[in-house]
């Protein structure tokens, strides 16, 4: 009776262990599968994504997910609303930094068979990142919790979006224009994101802005710099410091990327800006490329000198100095291509009536090609035709004569 006893409890504890071991595993398993939506481009172009109970704190022990499915073509941008998960708190005068070891919301690209292929971030705590914008048609969101504290979540607004304007850059600079510019952004055209990535470490992106009629009502102009960590996460996020002119944005220390995002809410709005990647250099460094003359310590690439853009500078204009146009400008250049093309459309006319007036001269009557032996032959048929005149020519005068005297005599 006593070893049934202990037999029992045994059996009891192992229970009991195994209960308050497995718990919370077979919460968190069971939250798994109804926590899961799916949402395709056909049925919801847009929308908005939440955690469970929104405003209100989230659950623990969770694991949402949320996938988003558009067609061949198509990308996916999506704009934070809210953002309270368990993590560090954000200083107002420091840039967001996102390292989540407890609750997180996941951001992946996905591939046609839904499997992850890019992590775009991994977002806590209480500093809202920017929006961003997939180089995919498909993207998953990822919400997981464990079972301590609890926040109030958050909220995101995607749209699925068609327009071929924005992209990724890595290379020296270049111009960037809302779609249309100088006119109307197009209808079917309301949002336009260009990443512009930093090439090496040592470098730092310059943004100027050349003209912007932007109304709040009807457009937003937004600059990010963004910091990523070696397998493409988002470290940090924070809006583009002013240079030495309100015009003029610059990347800071660490930043890896700077972010350029265009919203037409009613089809108007429009700017165009100048971007420059530059290198720093010490007073007595070298530069590979063009060293700016007011920004002595600013090294850019040779392509961007005199190309009709500043690019060291809002106050620095010694890139665009000292442009020569090409002898003869481009008129000149146009005309001269002209007379060319008349001169040789009659160089040949000219050849052709020469050939065409020698070709002439080897025919004969019959219309064909004379060989040296039909020549010859030609002229000894004449002279026989010649003689034979001549001969009936006599004749046709004696019988005449004839014919006189015959007249004389009667």
């Amino acid at each position: 009776m006593a070893c049934n006893a202990v037999g029992r409890g045994y059996v009891w504890g192992v229970l009991a262990l195994l209960t308050v071991t497995l718990l919370p595993a077979v919460k968190l398993a069971q939250s798994q599968e109804p926590c899961r939506y799916v949402y395709s481009s056909e049925d919801s172009p847009d929308g908005v994504i939440a955690s469970p109970g929104f405003p209100e704190d989230y659950p623990e022990s969770q694991f949402c997910t949320y996938v988003l499915q558009g067609k061949p073509g198509e990308r996916l941008r999506l704009k934070f609303n809210a953002l309270q998960i368990e993590g560090a708190p954000h200083e107002s005068n420091r840039p967001c930094f996102f390292t989540c070891h407890h609750d997180y919301l996941e951001v992946e690209e996905l591939n046609d068979a839904d499997q992850p292929v890019r992590t775009l971030g991994r977002y806590c705590g209480d500093c809202v990142p920017p929006a961003l914008v997939t180089s995919r048609p498909r993207a998953q969101l990822t919400f997981v919790t464990d079972e301590t504290k609890n926040y109030g979540g958050f909220q995101v607004d995607f749209n699925f979006i068609t327009n071929d304007c924005g992209g990724t850059y890595r290379v020296a600079g270049g111009v960037l224009e809302s779609p249309g510019y100088p006119g109307p952004v197009p209808a079917d055209v309301f949002q336009c994101e260009w990443i512009l990535e930093l090439s090496s470490p040592n470098n730092d992106v310059s943004l100027q802005f050349l003209e912007t009629d932007i109304a709040y009502e009807d457009a937003e102009l937004e600059t990010y710099q963004v910091k990523h960590d070696v397998t493409g996460a988002l470290v940090f996020a924070e809006p583009v410091k002013t240079s030495d002119s309100p015009d003029v944005m610059e990347t800071g220390p660490d930043a890896t990327a700077l972010i350029v995002s265009f919203t037409s809410k009613t089809g108007r709005g429009r700017f165009q800006a100048s971007w420059t990647q530059f290198t720093h250099i010490p007073a007595n460094g070298t530069c590979a490329g063009f060293r700016c003359a007011e920004h002595a310590g600013r090294c850019i690439h040779t392509a961007l000198v005199c190309n009709g853009f500043p690019n060291c500078g809002s106050t620095d204009t010694s890139d665009e100095r000292d442009c020569q146009p090409l002898p003869g400008g481009s008129d000149n250049v146009v005309v001269g291509i002209v007379v060319a093309l008349v001169l040789a459309v009659l160089l040949l006319i000219a050849a052709a009536c020469v050939g065409h007036a020698y070709r002439q001269r080897q025919v004969d009557k019959r219309g064909r090609p004379l060989r040296s032996t039909d020549a010859r032959a030609s002229t000894r048929s004449n002279r026989r035709l010649k003689e034979n005149m001549k001969v009936s020519g006599e004749e046709d005068e004696e019988e005449a004569r004839g014919l006189r005297d015959g007249n004389a005599h009667t």
